[in-house]
């Protein structure tokens, strides 16, 4: 089958970045004179006074990637629980008319060409195949990120969803950021909860994703629940991209949730910028509520 439905990075490359995380998180609490945790948790380091430090690195945050039963016991993600309920709890059934829809969009490539393929509208597919768990899938998506993208509306709301997401709530109060996307100089730039929150969601509005334009697959829009900013340039970017992982039987209706390093870093440090920074120790620069912190 020629598209490939791959979501997830390898395994190799996935316990690359694992180390990576690992060696990142050693590298900061060994600057700062804490310890590392270990785990998954939202706690990576523990500092000297007992706070909680959140380590991130890289291009792409992966900030959780959670099953139903976390969605559903916590107290603002769960409004994501309809978008994990819109796909069918039968994977087996996915994944075959997943197959079955992608076998007839390539077969039409083969006889008519990609451009009248892509021309080819959904109501005019569903009319082939009938009922389809992939498709309507899709669709029952495309709604329920609508719903979602209009509760973040609120900010107040959207400031504790993202605090639920990024620091669990209270839990940890430090996000350690190792600057290799935005100034590239490698240090760890540390920023205190309040601050992330408060400039994020002051500064965000949620969005949904446009349909792809994918010539073999279903095309539908709002697959992704999208949190986005306004640059210097006044071009809109996304800082979060929130999507549910159907990657196979075994990771299926997981909600992924990423970040990416340079935006959330260009926004902090912007909106931080005309206020005094510290340099803790070598390789660590404290912002805002940070600054006057001794870890």
């Amino acid at each position: 089958m020629g598209i490939n439905r791959r979501r997830a990075p390898s395994s190799k490359v996935s316990s690359e970045k694992k180390l990576s995380g690992h060696i990142r998180e050693f590298n900061y609490a060994t600057l700062i004179g804490g310890r590392t945790l270990g785990g998954t948790v939202k706690r990576d380091v523990e500092d000297k006074q007992g706070n909680f430090h959140s380590v991130k690195g890289g291009k792409k945050w992966q900030i959780f990637l959670y099953r139903e039963n976390k969605i559903e016991s916590s107290r603002y993600l769960n409004i994501l629980l309809p978008c994990l309920n819109a796909f069918t709890a039968d994977s087996k059934q996915y994944f075959q008319d997943r197959s079955e829809c992608i076998s007839f969009k390539e077969k039409y490539i083969s006889k008519h060409g990609k451009i009248k393929a892509k021309a080819l509208s959904n109501e005019i597919i569903s009319s082939h195949l009938g009922i389809n768990s992939y498709m309507r899938s899709k669709e029952q998506l495309a709604l329920t990120t609508q719903a979602v993208s209009d509760k973040l509306c609120n900010p107040s709301f959207l400031r504790c969803f993202l605090g639920e997401a990024i620091f669990n709530n209270d839990e940890v109060m430090y996000l350690a950021v190792e600057d290799s996307t935005f100034k590239r100089d490698k240090l760890f730039k540390v920023f205190q909860r309040d601050d992330v929150l408060d400039i994020l969601a002051r500064k965000l509005y949620p969005s949904v994703s446009k349909a792809g334009l994918t010539p073999s697959d279903y095309n539908v829009g709002g697959q992704k629940t999208l949190l986005r900013y306004v640059d210097g340039r006044k071009k809109d970017k996304n800082i979060v991209e929130i999507e549910i992982r159907n990657d196979s039987e075994q990771h299926y209706r997981e909600v992924r949730f990423n970040m990416y390093s340079k935006d959330t870093l260009y926004l902090l440090l912007a909106e931080l910028g005309g206020l005094p920074s510290r340099r803790l120790c070598e390789g660590v620069i404290l912002y805002g509520k940070a600054v006057p912190t001794d870890f």
